[in-house]
């Protein structure tokens, strides 16, 4: 296909979707030029279109045409994606981030009813970045899915049959439905063998636990990034740092990483005085300066603490430090 052919839509608040369908890709215009979507590395214009694969017999996504591009709306920053499931008449929908102010955007969806049609599908090139499931599919399925594609998303949905008594209770926010992976339904022998364990669980200091065990410490700084962290959880993690920089125990795989985890276990301190949002100790920090490695997992971390503020004051602040940091990343 020539790379020259598009596809544009004008959505109802005003803006240009343009969507470039050689390789999936769109831009979204306002009226003041091109859209930098919140959270785009690098500051990028150009996104990706979603793809989503629905896997099982039980959905209904036929109001789609099914690997095409199709344009859905989008409410709060989130594409809103209806489908049915189960017994049930009821629409259900899948919200997923965006970060675009954008009230339609493009997304492909596709139906795969077996694991034939889903193999199938990959051998040809076509890769889901979100797998919805059900609850009832095969945990060996589901780790055989993420080892082979690790980057994939997969959201697991519990299934419901109307009852003359539910559908008389009172509607709840359908975002609640959106289900996660649950990590209960993994072993966590099956889930190590995985490249990408953290879309596995929604807890952090059992993960970190995990990785630390098999010495993956990239994955131990990732989880900063991955997960919004209480100081809690960080003071957990710090604990395990803790006991494998004393090493009792005279490991000698923990002697050779030991300076790494002692820098890994300075930055998880710092990370508590951003998250309590500590200004003035965070600030007598910055005057004394970081390493090089340090600065790095900092910067990251204040990056997207700023994207996710609830507030100017607070934004404006996690900017300046980010801009200090950097700058001592600049003279490293």
């Amino acid at each position: 296909m020539d790379d020259t052919v598009y596809e544009e839509r004008k959505t109802p608040a005003g803006f240009l979707v343009k969507v470039r369908l050689s390789k999936l890709t769109y831009v979204v215009f306002t009226d003041s030029g091109p859209e930098v979507p919140k959270g785009a590395r690098n500051n990028s214009i150009v996104v990706n279109v979603p793809r989503v694969g629905f896997f099982g017999d039980d959905f209904d996504v036929s109001h789609f045409h099914l690997g095409e591009l199709s344009f859905v709306n989008v409410k709060a920053g989130k594409l809103v994606i209806p489908y049915q499931h189960g017994f049930s008449n009821e629409i259900k929908t899948i919200y997923l981030g965006t970060g675009s102010l954008s009230d339609v955007l493009p997304v492909v969806i596709y139906h795969y009813k077996n694991k034939e049609e889903l193999m199938a599908a990959w051998e040809r090139g076509e890769q889901a970045q979100f797998l919805v499931v059900d609850e009832e599919i095969p945990r060996s399925d589901m780790v055989s899915f993420k080892i082979r594609y690790p980057s994939m998303n997969i959201l697991v949905i519990k299934k419901r049959i109307n009852t003359s008594a539910e559908s008389q209770s009172p509607k709840t926010d359908e975002s609640k439905d959106k289900g996660v992976v649950d990590y209960d339904k993994v072993r966590a022998t099956d889930v190590a063998k995985n490249q990408n364990l953290n879309t596995y669980s929604e807890n952090p200091v059992f993960l970190a636990r995990i990785h630390l065990r098999a010495m993956e410490l990239d994955k131990v700084k990732q989880l900063l990034l991955d997960f919004h962290l209480s100081s809690d959880d960080v003071m957990f993690i710090r604990t395990f740092l803790d006991v494998m920089i004393k090493n009792e125990l005279k490991k000698p795989e923990l002697d050779v990483v030991k300076n790494q985890l002692i820098a890994m276990n300075e930055a998880f301190r710092l990370a508590v005085l951003i998250l309590e949002f500590r200004v003035e100790d965070f600030e007598k920090e910055l005057d004394s300066g970081f390493s090089k490695e340090i600065s790095h997992m900092i910067y990251a971390l204040l990056a997207k603490e700023q994207e996710t503020a609830q507030d100017l004051e607070h934004e404006i602040v996690l900017w300046e430090w980010k801009l200090r940091v950097r700058s001592q990343i600049l003279k490293k």
